[in-house]
This record gives C-alpha cells, sequence and structure tokens, in this order.
C-alpha cells in the first residue's frame, strides 16, 4: 500500500500535467479517510519540505492572497517574504492534496490558456469555496459549481447548480454573476443564499446584505433585489416572485447546521422536502397531509427524522423497493 506522502507525490505531477481525473481523486479520498491523523499530518510535513515548482499557482489568485496578507500583517518585510514563500508553496501543495481530505471531489478539465474547474458535492457532505477574489460560498450537498479559473480575476463568472449561500467581495467594476437553472445572478458584493436544484420546478434567492439583479431566461425579466428579500423563480414559465421575508438569516442557512427547519408547514410538503434531502422518495398513508408541522429535523441522519415523526403522528415505518412509508390502518391505528 503507497503511502500518504507518495500519494501526494502522484496526485501532485499528475495535477501539473492536466492529467488528474477524477477517479484518482477518489482514490486518494478513500486514501486519507483510511488514515489516521498522524499518518496524514506527516505525509503533509515530508512533502512540504521537498523543492516544489511553484509556477502552476496563477498570477491572480497569488495576487490576491498577497494582497490580503499585506492588509492584514504588520510585521517586518522579511518576515513578510518568509510568510509570502510559505503561502505559495501551500498553495501548490494544498490544492491537489486537501481536494479529497476535505470530503468533496474536484477535477479540472482544462486547456493551456483557460482552465474549467468544476467542484462537486455528494449526499451528505458540505464544502467552503474560497474564490481568487476573496469571494466565499459555502456549498451544500447534492452542489456543482465551476468557474474558469484563469479568468476568474477579469471576469468573475461562475456555473451553479444546488444550494449555497455566497458571500461576495464587493467589486463595482467586475459584477460576480451566476448562471443557474433558468436564471442568471448578477451582484457587486453581497450575501445571499441560493436555492436552485436542477430537480426541483423553482429556484429560491434570499437576500440579506447588498443588492441583486435576477435575469429570467425564459422571458428575459429582470429583477432587482433589496435586502430582506426573497425571490422564487418558476422555471416552467420563467415567472420570478418576490416577497419580503422577516425570518433570520439562521432560518434560511439551517442546512449549513445540518438542520431542516419548517415553521406550520403541511405534513405533505414536509415529507417532501425530507425526501428531496435525502434523495428518497417518501409517502404517507392514511396519514392526513394537511396537519401542520412545526420543528427541526436533521438533515445527515434519515432513521432519526423518521422515528421522530413516527412517534409524533403515531405511526409505523414501513420501506418497500419504491419508497419509504409512514403509514397508519384505516381506523387510525398505527399499520403493522
Amino acid at each position: 500500500m503507497h503511502s500518504i506522502h507518495e500519494v501526494m507525490n502522484h496526485i501532485e505531477q499528475k495535477y501539473r500535467q492536466t492529467r488528474l481525473t477524477k477517479e484518482e481523486l477518489q482514490r486518494l479520498r478513500a486514501h486519507v479517510n483510511d488514515a489516521s491523523d498522524e499518518t496524514i499530518a506527516a505525509g503533509m510535513q515530508a512533502h512540504w519540505q521537498e523543492d516544489i515548482d511553484e509556477s502552476g499557482v496563477p498570477e491572480e489568485a497569488i495576487a490576491a492572497i498577497r494582497q490580503r496578507l499585506d492588509a492584514q500583517i504588520g510585521s517586518p518585510s522579511g518576515l513578510r517574504h518568509r510568510a509570502w514563500t510559505l503561502i505559495q508553496r501551500v498553495a501548490v501543495v494544498l490544492l491537489p492534496i486537501c481536494l479529497g481530505a476535505l470530503g468533496y471531489v474536484i477535477y479540472q478539465q482544462q486547456t493551456p490558456s483557460d482552465g474549467l474547474l468544476t467542484i462537486l458535492t455528494h449526499q451528505g457532505e458540505q464544502v467552503s469555496v474560497v474564490f481568487p477574489d476573496s469571494t466565499q460560498t459555502r456549498m451544500n450537498q447534492r452542489s456543482v459549481l465551476s468557474y474558469r479559473a484563469q479568468t476568474f480575476m477579469k471576469q468573475r463568472e461562475i456555473a451553479f447548480q444546488g444550494e449555497g449561500f455566497f458571500d461576495v467581495r464587493h467589486d463595482s467594476t467586475h459584477p460576480f454573476v451566476i448562471h443557474t437553472s433558468g436564471m442568471r445572478v448578477k451582484v457587486v458584493g453581497t450575501k445571499f443564499n441560493l436555492s436552485s436544484y436542477p430537480d426541483s420546478p423553482t429556484a429560491t434567492l434570499c437576500l440579506f446584505e447588498g443588492s441583486v439583479w435576477l435575469h429570467s431566461d425564459k422571458t428575459k425579466e429582470e429583477i432587482h433585489l433589496k435586502p430582506n428579500q426573497k425571490c422564487t423563480l418558476d422555471k416552467a414559465t420563467g415567472r420570478i416572485k418576490v416577497v419580503p421575508f422577516s425570518e433570520d438569516a439562521a432560518y434560511y442557512t439551517a442546512w449549513q447546521r445540518h438542520e431542516i427547519v419548517f415553521r406550520s408547514t403541511p405534513l405533505t410538503q414536509v415529507v417532501e422536502e425530507i425526501g428531496r434531502v435525502y434523495g428518497e422518495n417518501i409517502r404517507l398513508q392514511n396519514i392526513n397531509g394537511a396537519d401542520r408541522f412545526t420543528g427541526t429535523l436533521p438533515s445527515s441522519n434519515l432513521n432519526q427524522c423518521l422515528v421522530i415523526l413516527s412517534k409524533l403522528y403515531d405511526c409505523k415505518v414501513r420501506r418497500t423497493d419504491r419508497a419509504i412509508v409512514l403509514a397508519k390502518e384505516a381506523d387510525g391505528k398505527p399499520s403493522q
């Protein structure tokens, strides 16, 4: 079995030759998951101490990191230089290494002049992404994000599907544009939560700070969104509906805490949302779907969700090949 150090060397070489595949990163991920923290730390330390070619770090990314470093460190120039050299080395090393270690798969389909960087999260996974301009996003499970790494600082555009919380760095001369299913989002600096899963009939954006411009691909309608407003795009018609909201950001970003929050929600919608989160078909049998449910359920433990609902509604959980059924007998007793 290869050591962590050997795996890191192999991955970095393939990355620099633009021949790194999704399958190789998945193998790295499994390798890291099987290793102890001490083994991983030793392997990373050994890798850092080798001579590393720093030419592969994009100049735009280096400039953004250095600008932040200069602004935040008031140390003498010699210390700053040494710290900057370390950051260059870490940027080179951690890019290929942390892809598997942090619990997601990332791969690059790259031409010599313009690389497409794609980040994916699977069921039950979340990941934080920092762009070259210091914009940050937290991606929920089953999400996909891609952008052109080499040209990002000049043209801040990404493609996105899934759910994410975006904290966009202000830059009035370079708007941040998100292309998602049926809609284009344009901002210059703001914080918002965007949910746009391909299997959902709608896309929703909740704005907390700044302002957002929305463009419907189908109707060409453009909407200017202000803080504490929520917009919903109907993907079938292309229509955008805007409503105010009074809930705080924690309500709309509960998924970051691995929670699903419901407030007087019909039980039918509750089981639909649980099914969407876990990728399962969940149905009610002889239970009133109009009953209202208020509470918080976990988004990382389906069995716990089912136990809570079965106790609240005095029903049984039955699993079939096609669905999970919350059931009562016709007389209202729990189904056997």
